[in-house]
């Protein structure tokens, strides 16, 4: 289906140029390595002290699940996935853009307002391998940046790039995003507050850099 969507994109006038696929995973390599060191600088040195944000009553809804591991760890793939997925030159150059942009406004936000989150202790009594699901993401992360939630910003960047390629599959992609977000606050990552702080970083790059995507992601 895939394909055939490129086919049908290239038949109807849109630029055959594409990107060959070990350039894109040199790019989504280098995109996560830049955001990753960003983020993790950030969090283990912030600049000031970190403000503690208010739970809300969405968070208090949700709750705390364990199970929601696996969710969240599959949002933090999606971004680089979809990415990946994008072939076409003009497109993963406004996805790029975007991306820059949108994690650029989070990395500001950082440093100029850092926050963190209480989170809960790490759950005990799971079977080995969501246990180990558990202890690989405390390991990793800590409870500082969680405004604006970077988890929300790159997979909605990303999403639009894959739609704007693949537009029979943009229901399936977007609807698949809104079913993995809420785990970044099931699993007590982070709060409502900070998903709103994501989509609106990602929407602002998008629309500063994304005309492209907003093109041929119509109908």
């Amino acid at each position: 289906m895939l394909a055939a969507d490129a086919r049908t994109r290239t038949n109807a006038g849109t630029s055959a140029d594409t990107v060959a696929l070990s350039r894109r995973i040199t790019i989504v390599l280098i995109a996560m390595a830049i955001n990753g060191a960003l983020y993790l600088g950030i969090n283990a040195f912030p600049p000031r002290e970190p403000q503690l944000l208010p739970r809300s009553v969405v968070d208090d809804w949700l709750g705390w699940q364990a199970w929601t591991i696996w969710p969240y760890w599959l949002l933090l793939l999606a971004g680089p996935a979809l990415t990946l997925a994008i072939g076409e030159r003009h497109l993963l150059r406004a996805t790029i853009r975007a991306y820059a942009i949108a994690i650029g406004l989070n990395a500001t936000i950082w440093l100029l307002w850092p926050t963190r989150i209480v989170r809960p202790p790490l759950p005990q009594g799971l079977d080995a391998l969501t246990e180990a699901a558990w202890r690989c993401l405390y390991a990793l992360d800590g409870v500082n940046n969680c405004f604006p939630s970077g988890h929300i910003t790159i997979p909605v960047v990303a999403a639009m790039g894959f739609a704007a390629q693949y537009p029979s599959m943009r229901a399936v992609a977007w609807i698949a995003l809104a079913a993995l977000a809420p785990s970044v606050v099931s699993t007590g990552q982070h709060y409502a507050w900070d998903v709103l702080g994501g989509l609106a970083t990602a929407t602002i790059g998008l629309l500063l850099a994304g005309r492209p995507l907003w093109r041929s992601a119509r109908p």
